[in-house]
């Protein structure tokens, strides 16, 4: 969690320092809005006659629901540099032998920045591409009442958001942003505690919600 904090930190000083070296507002983009997260941390197969069966902390595929935010300073035609902050999160609960409850709580933070590029920026239409790179935190809380259990499983990892999406402008300073679709691979450390032997969570995100400009 101390990356995360100091890579979130980073990713909000830079975009006040380049927006000061312009006089010019529309050169600052602020994005806030709902976001839907496919994961997809599935193990590899295992072989029953030379490996042992793993219990895993969640089931590895799942759709979570969040929020998505952004800040993008454009420097020069349609390029930019953006910060880009998510979380998502979902609770699972079932029924144990005992007549209690097995609760798991899934957590998906990611903090991410790099270029983006926007066609047709002065147009009422504007779609964009973008390349992203940072810091992802999956984190797992599993807690059975009936038996006083409860653990916690992390991992911090590398992880990319690729993808883009269309904005369509509906005033001078504020513009909707009708979708966002990015493919954001977790690649997790052989040390992470989630008990993943794949060391690729292949996730997709999708985004929608408001720009202001």
């Amino acid at each position: 969690m101390h990356k995360l904090f100091f890579a979130s930190v980073l990713m909000l000083c830079f975009v006040p320092l380049a927006v000061a070296q312009s006089s010019d507002p529309s050169r600052f983009e602020l994005f806030g809005g709902y976001s839907v997260m496919r994961i997809d941390y599935e193990p590899d197969p295992i072989d029953p006659h030379t490996q042992t069966p793993i219990i895993l902390p969640f089931s590895p595929k799942q759709t979570l629901h969040g929020f998505n935010a952004s800040a993008t300073v454009n420097l020069t035609g349609g390029f930019g540099l953006t910060g880009d902050f998510s979380g998502h999160f979902k609770t699972n609960s079932v029924a144990d032998v005992l007549g209690g409850r097995i609760t798991t709580h899934i957590r998906v933070f990611n903090v991410l920045g790099g270029p983006q590029y926007r066609f047709l920026r002065n147009s009422r239409v504007s779609p964009f591409v973008r390349g992203l790179a940072g810091v992802a935190v999956t984190h797992s809380t599993l807690d059975v009442p009936s038996i006083n259990a409860k653990d916690d499983f992390s991992s911090t990892d590398f992880a990319l958001a690729l993808g883009g999406g269309v904005d369509v402008r509906v005033s001078e300073r504020v513009a909707v942003r009708v979708f966002q679709v990015d493919y954001n691979p977790i690649f997790l450390d052989k040390s992470n505690t989630l008990a993943f032997p794949k060391l690729r969570a292949d996730n997709v995100r999708f985004s929608f919600g408001v720009v202001f400009r």
